[in-house]
């Protein structure tokens, strides 16, 4: 099979259209442009020279969860207007800036036109996410598309809300981390140096504190090279740690440990662990394929693992309250309310208020987090800018004292 670009007179509606077909051969490309009442101006092979330069991966734009988002938004609004699903397809991937992303919409409606189902069609573009196709899966089989479709944007809404508020309480402070890191660096490679040459011709006993600036400032003049290779090397192991099993899961696990940030995530898995399990239970799933559905979304190791030791615990007839006591990250409050909730038959609707509970308790945490930073950063600053120049300045006075 060979990918084939083609420019196009549309005779029906007296337009140019360009697009690509992939086939076997020119003449079956000609074919299929005759069928849909395109007369071809050209068409050519692809290949790497007259291929779109954002069609190829190293120059993609990554298709982000905002973008799924938007699409499920315009998707469930057509279809509960009554558009049909290969229609709304059609309209979203016109509407669709995206080029990547275009191109998966483009292939799901071709495979819906072959008579695959959507769901099959959404996983096998392998960009959406476990949720999201296993609750298709369910609108298709209950003819509840439109309902569920508008479960899962409400859900991914308050997902992304709540890491767009995270990233903006911590994109300032990792921001003033680095300004500080970067002056301290210049002024003990460049500016620190001069003090020492001026020190050296006063005969005067140094403060602690200066000779241990002076030693630093050696070091880094000394040392730069190394230093700067052990920063990127930092970096580059930091960007790609996730990616080594033990790696994310050291991460994962120090993300549950750490003063102020760690009950922040134990709270927001609790809320995820809550909210998606209500959704894809209510939506008619059985409770061993919504919890295997869930371990794929939670995206931290240390939970992955204890939903593994949950669903095997099911599996032997336990209930989830049994199968869940002891956990390290979900508090005993959650237990307790799905033990009501199991023994009232309304385990859904108790998972929906814990959902809500917990994502306020992480809403309010984040706004705590973003008060205290500032003045913690603050004190911070004080302290290393401050006190580097305290050791700079206090043998200025020595001197001038001895001088008098």
């Amino acid at each position: 099979m060979e990918t084939y670009l083609y420019k196009a007179k549309d005779i029906l509606h007296n337009k140019v259209v360009k697009g690509e077909i992939e086939t076997e051969n020119e003449e079956m490309v000609k074919r299929l442009l005759a069928d849909k009442y395109l007369y071809p101006i050209y068409i050519r092979k692809k290949n790497a020279l007259n291929s779109d330069i954002g069609e190829i991966s190293l120059f993609q734009k990554p298709i982000k969860m905002r973008d799924i988002t938007f699409f499920c938004k315009q998707f469930a609004a057509m279809i509960q207007a009554g558009i049909s699903v290969g229609r709304a397809l059609e309209i979203c991937s016109e509407q669709t800036v995206h080029k990547a992303f275009k191109k998966h919409i483009i292939n799901i409606h071709e495979e819906i036109n072959r008579g695959i189902t959507l769901s099959e069609a959404a996983r096998n573009e392998k960009i959406f996410p476990d949720l999201l196709v296993s609750m298709i899966e369910c609108g298709e089989a209950s003819g509840n598309l439109d309902v569920v479709l508008n479960q899962v944007v409400d859900h991914f809404d308050v997902q992304l809300g709540t890491a767009r508020k995270l990233k903006k309480a911590l994109t300032y402070p990792i921001l003033v981390l680095i300004v500080v890191a970067v002056v301290v660096t210049i002024m003990m490679i460049k500016v620190i140096p001069n003090f020492v040459t001026m020190f050296e011709d006063i005969d005067v006993e140094l403060p602690m504190a200066t000779k241990m600036v002076m030693a630093v400032s050696d070091f880094f003049v000394a040392s730069w090279p190394i230093l700067l290779g052990i920063t990127a090397l930092l970096v580059g192991v930091g960007l790609n740690i996730k990616k080594i099993p033990r790696g994310k899961k050291a991460l994962d696990s120090l993300s549950l440990k750490l003063p102020l940030f760690g009950p922040l995530n134990k709270k927001a898995l609790s809320s995820l662990f809550a909210k998606t399990l209500s959704m894809l239970v209510s939506s008619g799933l059985p409770m061993l394929q919504a919890m295997d559905i869930l371990k794929r979304v939670v995206n931290n190791a240390v939970a992955e693992e204890e939903l593994d030791k949950a669903i095997e615990s099911l599996r032997h007839g336990n209930t989830l309250y049994d199968s869940l006591r002891g956990s390290q990250i979900y508090p005993v409050i959650m237990f307790s309310m799905i033990s009501v909730g199991e023994e009232t038959g309304q385990l859904d609707e108790m998972l929906i208020k814990i959902g809500s509970y917990f994502n306020d308790e992480v809403q309010t945490t984040i706004d705590s987090l973003m008060v205290l930073i500032e003045p913690i950063l603050t004190i911070f600053i004080a302290i290393v800018v401050g006190g580097i120049m305290m050791a700079v300045i206090l043998p200025t006075f020595t001197a001038a004292g001895a001088m008098m």
